[in-house]
């Protein structure tokens, strides 16, 4: 029990602070909210659950959530926005809110673990290094994630919280995964930097076909096989990743942004974006400079 004249003491000592607003803070600190975790073991493309999320099947996703995906067992190769990337065993990839991703190719037998979380603020950044791709699993990171299983089995959210923090953090300080990008053969690879430099053009299948030289069902058949993702879907994820870059980095009016990325319309390009995102383009702008301000204050 802590005696009054012992207090007494210690706020005598405190001294004034330097700043009567702003003082001690978690600030950086990584403390994911909402944390889901689960387990994966098959894919079923008949389903309408995340076991039925493929190319195969048509699907892919994209919300507003974190996901951190740890290969335990088995290797695999998944799409994320306009790149497949290899997932091997033992290797972890962290996807971001609003990135398209789904899977290209999982073998038969794997279990791959998945936490989703939530994450506002400054610690958002910490993340960043994770764009570059996925880490490898050490021995520290790995007896981090099983103490965090055993706490949230336990329904400590924020005993969960630390510990999933501290192996993001011992995960995004370790060992790069390497060969994640699976090289694109000579057509498909043409086929990206024609699209990539060409948003604002005419990028249907008539005119891609006779770009490339080749017929349309060759084009879709080619693409497909060696991408793991229709071209259709390919051409519209670029554009609307494009439009994120000038929302986040420039000035230009939302019109604008439309005809830069090859939207027929401002409605048509908010319709696209929504779908997508889950939101307007107007708010994701406001969202990304709040972020802004956040980390440069």
């Amino acid at each position: 029990m802590v005696h009054e004249k012992d207090l007494v003491m210690k706020a005598h000592q405190l001294g004034q602070p330097k700043d009567y607003f702003h003082g001690l803070d978690w600030g950086s600190e990584i403390l994911p909210r909402e944390i889901v975790a689960f387990c994966r073991v098959a894919q079923d493309h008949r389903t309408s659950g995340w076991d039925g999320i493929s190319a195969k099947a048509g699907r892919y996703d994209q919300h507003a959530r974190y996901v951190l995906l740890i290969a335990l067992e088995g290797s695999g190769r998944m799409g994320v926005e306009t790149e497949v990337r290899e997932v091997r065993e033992g290797e972890t990839l962290l996807l971001f809110p609003h990135q398209i991703h789904y899977y290209v190719e999982l073998p038969g037998k794997f279990s791959w673990l998945y936490i989703t979380f939530e994450l506002e603020g400054e610690p958002r950044q910490a993340l960043e290094c994770w764009r570059e791709g996925g880490r490898i699993m050490g021995s520290r990171a790995e007896g981090l994630l099983n103490d965090f299983l055993e706490i949230f089995n336990d329904g400590d959210g924020l005993g969960a919280s630390i510990k999933l923090g501290n192996a993001l953090s011992e995960l995004g300080q370790g060992a790069a995964a390497g060969g994640q990008v699976t090289s694109d053969g000579d057509l498909v690879a043409k086929i990206k930097k024609h699209v990539v430099g060409n948003l604002d053009g005419d990028l249907a299948m008539p005119a891609l076909s006779k770009a490339m030289g080749v017929s349309e069902s060759y084009l879709r058949a080619v693409f497909r096989e060696e991408a793991g993702v229709s071209l259709g879907n390919f051409v519209r994820s670029v554009r609307l990743v494009q439009s994120t870059y000038l929302l986040e980095q420039g000035q230009d009016d939302l019109g604008v942004i439309a005809e830069k990325t090859g939207f027929g319309s401002l409605t048509s390009f908010t319709r696209a974006f929504r779908r997508m995102y889950e939101m307007t383009p107007s708010s994701y702008r406001k969202r990304k400079r709040a972020e802004a301000e956040i980390k440069t204050y």
